[in-house]
């Protein structure tokens, strides 16, 4: 800002008090005096200087209400900027007047407000500076008599800045993206008789290597990812209805948790999301909230609020927070930091709280473990909506694989080499392509599809008698899920890889069953579900006298989803040897916690024991069935509908006694 340009304001702003005194009667409000600091304070602090500007503009823009003697003024100042750069701004402006300055708490404590109202507005006239996004008491609402937004880094401001510093002149390109930055960047951005056009280059190029949205678009979110897909294409039909009128925000989901595995693409399907709804992308996490500047509470409720503001800003707007079981529990914080994490736990409430208010705002959560979360962010009115992400089925990893090698996006090859990639996560697929391009690289020249075979690791084809054993496993599920009533046997699978591939999961063969939706399940019917897990392994040893691997091995293996389920009947409804339940008392998540629980791990493996040994006995009973649907089984590679129907105990039996009545 020139000498002149300051000179003309100071006289302008005296000006409109003069007239305002004079108009209404304010004969006890003396006007603000003039002066001249601009140049001084620019070559103090660049910081200083922008609060500066922006705080006299705010005095033009209110000049009557803030004359009066008894005037209250909320000033919001954006999240990117420090309260205490306001404060030392206003003290030079307001320096010869009786005019308090008060900065209001990023959030309420565990212990409540740590300000008191009524010490402040005992005084005339008060001035209240508060962040962007947080929570105002209510004592200041309701006192307030002028709200308005502080304008940071506005681009006449800024110019002057640059001349007033020897930084040179700006574009209004180089203008805009320093406008973007936050307060912290500014004495970077303005050194003293530096170029400023170095640095907003530079900001300029960081800005263009950021992925585009265009570029998400290539994955397609409408299929492949099973809940994740259908809830998308709702999102993006209640958002054009929003934006032709149809539909009110308020009748809009805006708040989204998606859980699921790691690896399996959350992120990129959340910016892929965006281009699809056409909206702009704000990408963050609790980890980046934690590392800002120190990660003491008040940078990281600064980043927290400068995320929400930018979402605000940018509506509409797809707010993405990655990690989000990483911002923990209250009732499970360690008492340590207790205090810290339960105030962040908290801001995080009041923002998710405002979203309501932020039309255009939708916040998407991502996370591995949803039960880590503090219930009260995932109740109804926040992040209400829960919808599991899958690993990408073989239409989805197509897409992926089309995505990350887009040369061979319209391959024929391509499905085909997606299909035989069960249970590839998002990350895994992005590794292969990206060693695949490696290879042509080195050669120097494009990636081919054979440079992606390459990469992946033939299956074993399996002989008949690899094949047999997997049947006979397949068989001991399907059998028992039959006789104790499960559910509905779909279809039933072995893989040979050499004419028939697993697509769905890594598995060498595959039971699906058809449960029925109950209103709720008794002791028994969860004991029969333990049951059918637990008889593959079950029909080995009847068959085989021995068991192999295929009943364990990972967290999606018979053995630990039968334990799962075990765990939760004394954890959670109480049908253990005493009928207790104490929310909270254990962590089903935390293996480690469940193993020293010996209490519970003995129920647990009596419950396991138990229904191992009656799956067994009845297979026993069964084997003659067992053996002929494994025969099949392994003969026909897939058997379905009729063909199941056929094989089941007393099928063949009942089918006579139907002819001869016949």
């Amino acid at each position: 800002m020139d000498t002149a340009f300051k000179d003309n304001l100071d006289a302008y702003i005296t000006k409109l008090q003069r007239i305002a005194i004079q108009l209404n009667g304010l004969r006890s409000a003396r006007p603000f005096r003039a002066r001249r600091e601009g140049g001084a304070l620019a070559m103090k602090s660049a910081r200083l200087f922008l609060a500066y500007c922006a705080l006299v503009s705010l005095v033009r823009r209110n000049i009557e209400p803030i004359c009066n003697p008894f005037c209250v003024g909320l000033v919001v100042v954006p999240a990117e900027w420090q309260l205490n750069d306001v404060q030392e701004a206003a003290k030079i402006i307001f320096k010869d007047e009786k005019v308090r300055v008060c900065l209001h708490p990023a959030s309420k404590s565990r212990r409540g407000w740590e300000i008191d109202p009524a010490e402040h507005l005992t005084s005339g006239r008060l001035i209240v500076f508060v962040t962007e996004g947080s929570t105002i008491h209510e004592d200041f609402e309701l006192a307030a008599t002028v709200r308005d937004r502080l304008h940071l880094c506005d681009p006449r401001h800024l110019r002057a800045l640059g001349r007033l510093r020897g930084c040179g002149v700006l574009s209004d390109d180089q203008v805009a993206v320093i406008a973007e930055q936050p307060s912290e960047r500014m004495e970077a951005i303005f050194r003293i008789g530096q170029p400023v056009e170095r640095a907003a280059m530079r900001l300029l190029k960081e800005g263009k290597q950021r992925p585009q949205s265009t570029e998400a678009k290539r994955l397609d979110v409408s299929k492949g990812f099973g809940q994740a897909s259908a809830w998308a294409m709702e999102l993006k039909k209640d958002l054009q209805d929003w934006r032709d009128g149809k539909l009110a925000w308020s009748d809009v989901d805006k708040g989204f948790l998606l859980h699921g595995p790691p690896g399996t693409g959350k992120t990129r399907f959340a910016s892929a999301l965006a281009a699809e709804c056409e909206m702009h992308l704000e990408a963050t996490s609790i980890s980046k909230w934690q590392s800002s500047k120190d990660g003491h509470l008040g940078d990281m409720l600064k980043a927290m609020y400068r995320s929400f503001a930018s979402a605000k800003e940018n509506a509409p707007c797809l707010l993405f927070l990655d990690e989000f079981d990483s911002i923990g529990d209250r009732t499970k914080f360690d008492s340590r930091h207790a205090d810290y994490s339960i105030q962040v736990v908290n801001a995080l409430l009041e923002c998710l709280d405002g979203v309501e208010g932020r039309e255009g705002v939708v916040v998407v959560g991502a996370c591995n473990h949803p039960n880590r979360i503090d219930p009260a962010l995932i109740r109804s009115g926040r992040l209400e909506k829960h919808v599991y992400f899958p690993l990408p089925n073989a239409e989805a990893r197509a897409e992926i694989l089309a995505f990350y090698l887009p040369s061979l996006a319209e391959h024929p090859s391509l499905k085909e080499i997606a299909a035989r990639l069960p249970g590839k996560s998002g990350a895994d697929l992005e590794r292969l392509s990206r060693d695949a391009r490696r290879t042509a690289r080195r050669e120097r020249r494009g990636v081919t599809i054979d440079d992606l075979r390459e990469e992946i690791e033939p299956l074993p084809v399996l002989n008949e008698g690899y094949q047999l054993h997997i049947a006979i496993h397949e068989a001991g599920h399907a059998l028992i899920a039959h006789a104790l009533r499960v559910g509905r046997a779909e279809r039933v699978e072995v893989f040979d890889n050499a004419q028939n591939f697993a697509t769905d999961i890594d598995a060498h063969g595959i039971t699906v069953i058809e449960h029925p939706r109950l209103p709720f399940r008794t002791k028994r019917e969860m004991m029969n579900l333990i049951a059918m897990h637990l008889a593959g392994a079950a029909a080995e040893e009847v068959f085989y006298k021995d068991r192999s691997t295929m009943a364990s091995g990972s967290s999606q293996s018979d053995f630990a989803m039968a334990t799962e389920l075990a765990v939760e009947m004394i954890t959670k409804y109480g049908f253990g040897t005493s009928p207790y339940y104490l929310p909270g008392s254990v962590n089903p998540s935390n293996a480690s916690e469940l193993w020293r629980d010996r209490r519970l791990r003995a129920e647990v493996d009596g419950i396991l024991r138990t229904e191992y040994a009656r799956a067994k006995d009845m297979l026993n009973g069964l084997q003659q069935t067992l053996v002929k649907f494994a025969v099949e089984l392994a003969k026909h590679k897939r058997l379905q509908g009729d063909q199941l129907e056929k094989l089941w105990p007393g099928a063949t039996a009942l089918d006579q006694t139907v002819a001869r009545k016949c």
